[in-house]
C-alpha cells in the first residue's frame, strides 16, 4: 500500500485454474457531496457508468479564464460584499465553512437572521445575495431555508409589518 492509497483503485478478485477467465468488476466509487443526505440502512450512493472518466484537461480552466473570473467575482456588489463578510464572520464563529457551504450551514444561517427578528424581505434578499455567492454547482438547496421562513412569516409579527411609503392620514 502506497501513501497515496485513498487514489488507487480497489478490485475484488477470485484465483482461479490457469486458462480460465474470470471477470474482475472494479469497486464503484461513492457520488457523495455537501448536499448528499443519507436516511439510517440507506448505502451510499455510487457510478455504475466506467465511461465516464475525466482527466484534468476537463477539471482546469486556463490561465485567462482564471484571471478573468477573479476579477468579476471581486467586482460584485457592495450588498453581495456586505453579506458575504457577514456570514463568512458567522461561520467561522460556528465553525462551518462558508464557501462553498452545505445546504445545512445555510438553513441554520438563515435561522439565525430569523432569530434577528428580521423582515422577512431582508431575510429572503440576504440569502439569495448568498446562495448566489456560491461556486457554480455548489449552490446549497434553499428548500429547508424556505418552509423555516414562511413558519417564521407566519409567527412573527414584525415579519408581517409593511412600511408604508406614503402612510394613510384621516382628514
Amino acid at each position: 500500500m502506497s501513501i497515496d492509497a485513498a487514489d488507487e483503485e480497489i478490485v475484488d478478485a477470485e484465483l482461479v485454474e490457469d486458462g480460465e477467465l474470470v471477470h474482475a468488476a472494479s469497486a464503484a466509487r461513492p457520488l457523495v457531496d455537501a448536499h448528499t443526505v443519507l436516511m439510517p440502512g440507506e448505502e451510499v450512493p455510487t457510478s455504475g457508468d466506467p465511461r465516464t472518466t475525466y482527466t484534468e484537461r476537463d477539471l482546469y480552466v486556463s490561465e485567462e479564464t482564471a484571471q478573468v473570473l477573479k476579477e468579476a467575482e471581486r467586482e460584485g456588489s457592495p450588498q453581495r460584499r456586505t453579506a458575504m463578510r457577514l456570514f463568512e464572520t458567522w461561520c467561522a464563529e460556528q465553525g462551518r465553512v462558508a464557501k462553498p457551504c452545505t445546504t445545512a450551514t445555510s438553513t441554520e444561517y438563515g435561522r439565525h437572521l430569523m432569530a434577528k427578528g428580521l423582515k422577512v424581505t431582508t431575510i429572503r434578499h440576504y440569502m439569495s445575495l448568498i446562495r448566489t455567492s456560491m461556486p457554480p454547482g455548489e449552490k446549497p438547496d434553499n428548500s429547508l431555508f424556505l418552509l423555516l421562513l414562511r413558519q417564521y412569516r407566519k409567527k412573527n409579527k414584525r415579519a408581517l409589518r409593511r412600511k408604508e411609503a406614503f402612510p394613510l392620514t384621516l382628514l
